[in-house]
């Protein structure tokens, strides 16, 4: 029989999609397919940012309103089955930080939020995740593979501080042979949180901005995908059990008073998918701290949506309806 860390990272490795939309045992809401031509002014609005295939075999960068509406095109570059995904936009709203495939390998790299202007940041040889914004938008941190490791799990990686013309390229984590991934920033800019496996088990970690004060939170188990709610106190992520269920958790910073909002293993549903191409481990706050936006499985297309779900708890709603899929949603304010 496997173990239970062997079961988790088979899961991963064909890309574990969760199935958070049967919350409390409810059918899923539905969002509005994004309107063509919508006219809603987004004059310092909410939008989600997310990287989706919808426009062919290529992820690209899309944003839309939290209801769904209102669709548009960011960052687009015609690498089949790659593109640009995991994207993060700066504190004002203006500009955009994304990994790219169209330097050869995966880099960070940097553009207008309106895709005008794309940068190269990261100029190592190394493939390069996750990219997260300083809170004063002047630099970004990452997940640099640090060995030979091209692949997402395969190679050794740490998390990285870089400004954004590329100089100042800090190791923060310097973990040994430990994987740190999907870095965030506190909305103060003093920590950073992500995950990383120890052992058997994939544990969250706290670290001071530079690198040092490094603690694990949340307890056993498999705990990933970590990210701040908008005051500082809570983190969500997803927690998989010895049985694969993935689920949206949060908890306050110390790793107290953690809740499971999505309750898969109640409705007896194991929400993965052997046919999709991408990952997507991490969760999305938004602005102000109601809503957790995540992805999942959705069984009739086959494919990755958007969704979001209550901090207070709720059935889940669907945004996206796409016959790509839909990945990496990222809550900012639009400027316009």
């Amino acid at each position: 029989m496997p173990s239970p860390r062997s079961v988790f990272f088979t899961i991963l490795s064909i890309t574990a999609f969760f199935w958070a939309s049967v919350t409390f045992g409810a059918e899923p809401s539905h969002g509005h397919e994004p309107a063509a031509h919508a006219t809603t002014s987004m004059m310092g609005s909410e939008r989600l940012l997310f990287s989706s295939e919808k426009t062919g075999n290529t992820l690209a960068l899309h944003s839309m309103t939290r209801h769904g509406a209102d669709p548009r095109l960011h960052v687009a570059w015609k690498v089949r089955r790659r593109g640009e995904y995991e994207a993060a936009v700066s504190p004002d709203g203006t500009k955009v930080a994304f990994t790219t495939y169209r330097y050869g390998g995966w880099k960070i790299a940097v553009a207008n939020i309106d895709g005008s202007d794309v940068r190269r940041v990261t100029q190592d040889p190394q493939y390069a995740y996750d990219p997260h914004w300083a809170p004063d938008g002047k630099s970004l941190i990452y997940r640099r593979i640090v060995n030979n490791g091209a692949a997402y799990f395969r190679g050794k990686g740490d998390i990285f501080r870089i400004n954004l013309d590329g100089s100042g390229n800090v190791n923060l984590s310097q973990s040994s042979e430990q994987h740190d991934r999907n870095p965030a920033y506190s909305p103060d800019g003093s920590e950073i949180v992500y995950d990383s496996f120890v052992g058997d088990e994939l544990k969250i970690f706290l670290m001071q901005a530079d690198g040092t004060g490094r603690r694990t939170i949340g307890g056993k188990g498999y705990l990933l995908a970590p990210s701040w709610s908008p005051d500082g106190t809570r983190i969500a992520h997803l927690r998989s059990d010895s049985d694969g269920y993935v689920d949206v958790w949060i908890m306050d910073k110390d790793g107290k008073n953690a809740h499971n909002l999505t309750n898969a293993k109640a409705t007896g549903y194991k929400p993965f998918s052997d046919d999709l191409q991408h990952w997507m481990l991490e969760t999305s706050w938004s602005q102000d701290g109601k809503t957790i936006a995540f992805v999942a499985d959705y069984a009739e297309l086959g494919n990755a949506d958007i969704y979001t779900v209550s901090t207070a708890g709720g059935p889940a709603t669907r945004l996206t309806i796409h016959k790509g899929n839909d990945l990496h949603p990222y809550w900012y304010m639009s400027p316009r």
